[in-house]
C-alpha cells in the first residue's frame, strides 16, 4: 500500500529543513505526546546531509487491532524511526524507515521539502509491504491507514511547533 501526502508550511524551506532536523523539535513533539522514554540513537551531520535515528518502547492495544492481526504484533515492541537528510533539487530530500520490533511490515519512503515563495511545501511518500502470504495485505492496509493518520497528526504538531515554539 502507498500512500502521499502534501502538505504547505508557513516558513521557507530552510527553516522547514532546520526544524525537522532539530533535536528541540523532536523534544517538544514528545514532550506534547507525554511520551519520555525515547532516545536519540543517531542525530548528527553525515555527508552533506543529515542523519536521525530514534528509539522507543511502544505498547501496542491489541484490544484495538482486528483478530487477523493479534498474533502477528506483540503486545510491547521497540519502534524505530529513521530519516537520512541531504539537499535536493528546490530544497531538501530524507529516505526514511520505520520499524515496528519483528512485525513483518516493512514501511519506507521519501519526505521532500521544496520552496514555495517565502512558505514551503512537503510531499510525503510512504509505502508500506508485508512479505507475509495470505494476511500481508490487511495488514499492510491496516498499517497503512494508520500511517495515514500519524502524518495528519505530525502536521498539526509541526504547525504548532512552528507557531508556539519557532516564531517567538
Amino acid at each position: 500500500m502507498d500512500v502521499t501526502a502534501e502538505r504547505r508550511y508557513p516558513v521557507n524551506v530552510e527553516e522547514l529543513y532546520g526544524i525537522l532536523t532539530s533535536r528541540a523539535f523532536f523534544e517538544q513533539r514528545y514532550q506534547w505526546g507525554k511520551v519520555d522514554d525515547y532516545r536519540f540513537e543517531v542525530f548528527e551531520p553525515a555527508g552533506d546531509g543529515f542523519h536521525i535515528r530514534i528509539a522507543q518502547p511502544i505498547e501496542i492495544r491489541l484490544d484495538k487491532v482486528p483478530a487477523f492481526a493479534r498474533k502477528l504484533l506483540p503486545s510491547e515492541a521497540e519502534l524505530t524511526t529513521e530519516f537520512h537528510w541531504r539537499p535536493a533539487t528546490g530544497g531538501y530530500q530524507a529516505d526514511y524507515r520505520f520499524q515496528l520490533g519483528n512485525v513483518p511490515v516493512k514501511v519506507s519512503g521519501t519526505m521532500t521539502l521544496l520552496a514555495d515563495g517565502d512558505q514551503s511545501r512537503q510531499i510525503t511518500r510512504v509505502a508500506v509491504h508485508s512479505s507475509l502470504p495470505l494476511v500481508g495485505r490487511k495488514l499492510e492496509r491496516l498499517i497503512g491507514e494508520r500511517f495515514d493518520k500519524a502524518l495528519e497528526g505530525d502536521y498539526r504538531h509541526t504547525l504548532r511547533y512552528i507557531e508556539e515554539v519557532h516564531q517567538q
